[in-house]
């Protein structure tokens, strides 16, 4: 099985890079013979932007599971994720399964970006796992993390084997829509 992560912050790798640390031992601890790859945005001059390498699309199109994980940036996805987001096709997340991991400050911010996550990712007709990760930032900030951060990890990378093993070669559908429109019109939409 080929898992991807996605490291959707533009800044220097910190909590939320912990919990993608964390995450990923997870996975490989459920499924050594699993390859687990991140890709993460390069740093650019601006604080709030990285850019995304044209290779993070390929990897993302080959993967049988993708994470996603962001900070909560002003009640959403960071824009750097959404910059990345926008250059992925529909079929490389179609019939995917997909899960969402996101920090946040504090615990009133668990459903902020997971929303529009979900939001976006369901225009792709992607699998999005009915569970996903939040966590409070200071979760992070130790070296060890308590019993029941551990056991949620644990138990979504159950959750995303589990789906994706159960899904592997399916095509479900209906078609998303801008699919449907690309066959009405013979064209791609703008931003697709």
């Amino acid at each position: 099985m080929n898992i991807v992560t996605v490291y959707g912050s533009p800044t220097p790798p910190g909590k939320l890079a912990r919990g993608l640390d964390l995450l990923e031992r997870a996975f490989h601890e459920a499924s050594p013979e699993s390859s687990v790859q991140r890709i993460s945005p390069a740093p650019t001059e601006q604080f709030v932007v990285g850019s995304w390498a044209p290779s993070a699309v390929e990897t993302i199109a080959a993967a049988d599971v993708v994470v996603f994980a962001s900070p909560v940036f002003r009640a959403s996805m960071t824009g750097t994720l959404k910059l990345l987001i926008d250059m992925i096709p529909v079929e490389a997340l179609r019939s995917t399964p997909v899960g969402i991991m996101t920090v946040g400050a504090a615990p009133q911010h668990c459903f902020s970006a997971e929303r529009h996550l979900r939001d976006t990712l369901s225009w792709f007709g992607a699998l999005i796992a009915p569970n996903s990760l939040f966590f409070v930032d200071t979760v992070f900030a130790e070296q060890h993390v308590d019993s029941q951060t551990s056991s949620d990890l644990s138990e979504f990378t159950q959750q995303m084997i589990e789906l994706s093993r159960r899904t592997a070669g399916l095509e479900l559908g209906p078609e998303p829509l801008t699919l449907r429109f690309q066959k009405l019109t013979g064209s791609r939409p703008a931003h697709s």
